[in-house]
């Protein structure tokens, strides 16, 4: 299946956040925490990432949707916090 976002909206897979010790203890992630995601597609109008930029999303302002069973988000340029260089 090919993915084409429209205007300013970028498809994503999240990348799931290992937060843990240097002793090995997993920590649980905060509400509110911003988490990242690797662009997999992007509409036409969008000018600030590239396909496989890895963002920083604010997950709890971000208007999302989710295809099917397939984990691919469909977000706002607008949403997008940063991008990871």
């Amino acid at each position: 299946m090919k993915l084409i976002p429209l205007k300013i909206k970028v498809a994503v897979v999240r990348i799931k956040n290992k937060l843990e010790t240097e002793s090995g203890i997993v920590l649980t992630r905060s509400t509110g925490e911003v988490d990242r995601a690797k662009v997999i597609a992007i509409g036409p109008d969008v000018t600030d990432v590239r396909y496989n930029d890895v963002l920083l999303i604010d997950w709890n302002k971000a208007s999302m949707t989710k295809i099917d069973d397939i984990p691919v988000y469909i977000i706002s340029q607008d949403d997008i916090v940063a991008v990871y260089e």
